[in-house]
């Protein structure tokens, strides 16, 4: 744990620094590659930490042939995710550099995006960090959330082709990728009240049985779907017994989504991108009060490409501010909170990450994998 706390102090300092000091673009720059260095390190080179370990391991072992990608692509894992491990495989052999050039990969798209769609940088990377630290070993969608990212800027120079065909690409890595497409109509100022009115309604909607019936439609297809629909809906069941899945992250994101609303208007007007991320989170909200009774797979994979918005929208607050020692106490009361969702983001795996795990860190740590 003091790996996962001494990351969140150091990127509390570069914020404190971000927001007290007139920093020089060397400096920034200077900041920007130590802080990209430690990440990537840090996750680039873990060893039996973090989910799923074994089946992407021994994927990664087992696709020594072109054939046992479309093979494997029958089994879940999408073909682009499975060229990028046979063509890694194939030249280095070593599922640690695979790790690597994941952690170089992602974490470069998320710094490049954070800077470009939040006032204050090192504040949005210390809610992210804090925020998706239990996503770490979720190999294939997190690839597929960077190549989506990629695509936003299309949306707001409405460029359609380059931006959908993005998100093809990025589906090959997960196919939840292609809900991301409703970017494309979210570049746009819509009436809080029109908002709140949807989010209402599907509420309402989402604690019947409505959704699920929905998509057991996908019966006269096969009747896997039906299997895996009702396998949700029974995991659904299962997990919403946890009262911080159904409690407090109902209450966090609706307290959120008010601090955001509330401030539409100003920061609309302050920055450009304000109205996509604010609708992109809405519409996670959304997948959330429709399906988190029913299908739980819905909200726990397809919700990340829309909570991601959240990290730039905290950091955007900090706009209203005018003094500079303002900012500095709702950095700090930032960083309590983040250690407080830190844990809960890994609690559901806690074993998983806690100790930490590298190459040249714990090396001797025997933890069950599973």
């Amino acid at each position: 744990m003091e790996i996962y706390i001494g990351t969140l102090l150091i990127i509390l300092l570069f914020a404190f620094l971000e927001l007290r000091c007139k920093l020089t673009d060397i400096e920034n720059k200077i900041l920007f590659s130590i802080l990209y260095f430690i990440i990537v390190v840090q996750i680039g080179l873990r060893w039996e930490t973090g989910t799923d370990w074994y089946p992407y391991y021994h994927h990664f072992s087992d696709v020594d042939e072109v054939s046992l990608v479309f093979i494997n692509a029958l089994a879940g894992f999408e073909i682009g995710y499975g060229f990028t491990t046979f063509f890694i495989y194939k030249i280095f052999g070593d599922y640690s550099f695979f790790l690597f050039f994941h952690a170089l990969f992602f974490y470069g798209i998320i710094f490049k995006t954070a800077k470009k769609y939040s006032p204050y940088l090192y504040l949005s990377l210390l809610f992210f960090y804090a925020t998706n630290l239990g996503l770490v070993g979720s190999n294939r969608q997190l690839m597929a959330l960077a190549i989506c990212l990629l695509a936003l800027p299309f949306v707001e120079k409405k460029k359609t082709i380059p931006f959908f065909l993005l998100i093809l690409l990025a589906s090959f890595f997960h196919t939840t990728a292609i809900l991301f497409s409703v970017y494309y109509f979210l570049n746009r100022v819509f009436k809080w009240q029109a908002i709140c009115t949807i989010l209402i309604i599907a509420f309402v909607i989402g604690k019947t049985s409505l959704p699920l019936k929905f998509f057991s439609l996908g019966g006269f297809v096969s009747e896997s779907a039906t299997y895996k629909v009702e396998f949700y809906g029974n995991e659904a069941k299962d997990a919403l017994k946890d009262a911080s899945l159904s409690i407090f992250g109902l209450i966090k994101r609706i307290l959120l989504l008010i601090l955001f609303t509330c401030n539409f208007d100003y920061l609309n007007k302050k920055l450009p991108y304000y109205k996509i991320i604010y609708n992109g989170y809405a519409f996670g909200l959304f997948l959330y009060f429709m399906f988190s009774s029913s299908l739980l797979i819905i909200v726990n994979r397809g919700s990340l490409y829309f909570n991601i918005m959240e990290s730039f929208l905290i950091s955007s607050q900090l706009v209203f501010f005018k003094f500079s020692l303002d900012k500095v106490y709702v950095l700090l009361i930032i960083f309590i909170v983040s250690v407080f969702l830190l844990l809960q983001s890994i609690s559901p795996y806690f074993d998983l990450f806690d100790p930490y795990k590298s190459l040249f860190y714990n090396i001797e740590f025997f933890r069950e994998m599973y």
